[in-house]
């Protein structure tokens, strides 16, 4: 045979190429750089996943609702605390701003007003909440 190369089974025998096994790890640690990048990024956000309490919603205090009847009357966690004649709501100004002292701006209230309830009363129930330096205010759904 002309030309060959001694041996019968030496033209399928390549070995063992370390080239594409670099290659290989090269694109996976890319991959994982890039996976870990990621993961860092969405830290920043400080955006935490639902279903994962954290510690400041461990220790939130439990909501105060105040309740707004059709009559006028305010209702501080269903206790009577402001009449309909009531205007300045003294009471209601105390208690929040004892609760406030207590658990600071975290302390959340929700005004629950009564779909017939007049806007004046709800405007005074908001300045109570304001004279108190409630920060974290929302507003319930009423019946």
């Amino acid at each position: 045979m002309a030309g060959g190369g001694g041996g019968g089974g030496e033209e399928g025998d390549y070995g063992f190429q370390i080239a594409p096994m670099v290659d290989i790890m090269f694109v996976l640690i890319l991959f994982f750089m890039t996976a870990a990048m990621m993961k860092v990024s969405e830290n920043e956000l400080g955006i935490k996943a639902a279903g994962t309490p954290t510690a400041s919603q461990e220790a939130q205090p439990a909501e105060i609702q105040l309740r707004i009847d059709a009559d006028g009357t305010v209702s501080f966690n269903d206790r009577v605390i402001g009449s309909p004649i009531d205007d300045s709501l003294a009471a209601l100004r105390s208690r929040l701003k004892e609760a406030i002292d207590l658990f600071g701006e975290k302390q959340p209230v929700v005004i629950i007003p009564q779909s017939t309830v007049k806007h004046e009363r709800v405007i005074e129930v908001l300045n109570a909440c304001a004279a108190a330096n409630v920060k974290n205010l929302t507003f319930g759904g009423g019946s």
